[in-house]
């Protein structure tokens, strides 16, 4: 028998370095992307390599400390961090707290709050906030019993609240991120799959007056299926994008010969990934492409292993989520899905969801490592 002290304190190595391997690389890419711009903007060619190694550093403590605190003590605090939550979304529209940015689709997004020299994105957080209420509400939920109780009604109106505050801003690519979480969490529980289908079937005419009637969604959805029509504006973007996996071959080209970036603008948030093939060409999206499908297949296989239902929804919860944002940015950059605005997990810019990921990825740590203290 194995020292429960010993398996208290060990990590899945393997896992842990799929992690920072991951890190690694999207911080090479990032850089790479970032150089011309940050040049240009701040006359500091490492200005968003420098703050993404601070977040970077942040989301690193925040790994160690959610991968040794007990995840049961955070489900049972999800009601209030869910409402913490839920005002954090609203703050993100007060004038002289909010930060807005205005778009050439004529729409401005309400997703940040600067606080001193930081803006955080509350959305990215609420993320961690809903899996865990989540993972609460469906295990204790039993759709055989009496549905419209108070407490159901209350639980599932603060999910619809974050929701419909998340699609205000509006970050869209989020709002399917939570809803396929809370659709696949429906599915486990056992609800009969006749109705979901239907209450699917009911959404869809909501979903497409949302990107039909809706003038920025619209408008993507028309560059989506033409981009080339709109090659010199808002289409920029995701033709440069087709144009950079073009140029990228098979090997890429090397960094700093100056053919690398040559037409893609900001291309170290959403779009980073079109810049790391454009440097490292189809061998280094599948080096991408192989740690993220080990990283997510080794997170299943350890949560296996859990026996405890709060915390095997937890952990299924932030699989599939991490999996939702990688594929919907990969199907974004390639064309597949119209432009969402979400970033590639340890690719992209942007402290919120860096930390974001590395809080996540502590918390199923803390999970998977708890099933070593029944030997």
């Amino acid at each position: 028998m194995r020292s429960t002290k010993q398996d208290q304190t060990a990590f899945d190595e393997l896992w842990l370095l799929s992690i920072f391997l991951l890190f690694g690389l999207g911080l090479s890419a990032m850089f790479s992307a970032s150089v011309f711009p940050a040049e240009r903007e701040f006359n500091d060619s490492f200005h968003y390599l420098k703050k993404q190694l601070f977040w970077g550093g942040m989301g690193c403590l925040g790994f160690l400390f959610f991968a040794n605190l007990d995840y049961r003590i955070l489900i049972r605090f999800s009601f209030p961090l869910a409402l913490v939550s839920a005002v954090l979304l609203i703050l993100v529209f007060f004038p002289g707290l909010g930060k807005s940015v205005s778009t050439s689709y004529g729409r401005n997004f309400h997703r940040w709050i600067q606080i001193g020299g930081f803006q955080i994105q509350p959305s990215e957080f609420s993320k961690i906030a809903v899996l865990l209420f989540l993972s609460h509400f469906y295990s204790h939920f039993n759709f055989q019993n009496a549905f419209w109780t108070r407490k159901n009604l209350t639980s599932i109106s603060l999910i619809l609240l974050i929701l419909v505050l998340i699609v205000l801003e509006p970050a869209f690519g989020t709002t399917m991120e939570i809803s396929i979480v809370i659709l696949f969490y429906t599915i486990l529980i056992g609800f009969p799959i006749h109705k979901i289908i239907l209450l699917v079937i009911s959404a869809i005419p909501l979903l497409a007056v949302l990107m039909t009637q809706v003038g920025y969604r619209k408008k993507r959805l028309d560059i989506w299926l033409d981009p080339y029509k709109y090659r010199f504006d808002e289409g920029h973007q995701i033709v440069t994008s087709f144009r950079a996996f073009l140029d990228g071959g098979t090997f890429g080209n090397p960094i700093g010969s100056g053919f690398s970036h040559r037409y893609l603008a900001y291309s170290h948030t959403d779009f980073v990934m079109a810049a790391f093939v454009e440097d490292f060409g189809f061998l280094g999206f599948t080096a991408f492409f192989v740690l993220i499908l080990f990283l997510l297949i080794r997170s299943l296989q350890n949560l296996l292993r859990v026996k405890e239902k709060e915390g095997f929804l937890l952990g299924t919860g932030i699989v599939l989520l991490i999996a939702t944002q990688v594929l919907i940015n990969l199907f974004v950059v390639t064309g597949l899905v119209p432009v969402t605005g979400i970033s590639l997990p340890f690719f992209s810019y942007g402290g919120s969801s860096l930390v974001t990921v590395f809080f996540l990825f502590g918390i199923l740590a803390n999970i998977t490592r708890r099933e070593n203290l029944a030997v």
